[in-house]
């Protein structure tokens, strides 16, 4: 795979973090950073948790909330 430059301004604090980390896992900051990029793609930026996935369609669609909510407090302040 063909690669490319990038050139990051970034607080000198998270640079020295970032080369930390990568040192203590024996990468460089480009892997460092190549790793995150990959991770990205695999995630997706909508990726849901499975648990909150399992959750979908518990409420139907055709439910009114609102009429069912006033119903509900005319009920309760009888």
């Amino acid at each position: 795979m063909p690669s490319a430059t990038l050139n990051l301004s970034l607080p000198a604090e998270e640079v020295a973090s970032l080369q930390t980390f990568a040192n203590e896992h024996g990468l460089t900051v480009a892997e460092l950073v190549g790793r995150f990029a990959k991770g990205l793609k695999i995630v997706g930026p909508a990726s849901i948790h499975p648990e909150v996935l399992a959750l979908t369609g518990l409420v139907p669609e055709d439910w009114d909330v609102e009429a069912d909510h006033r119903r509900h407090l005319l009920d309760k302040h009888r």
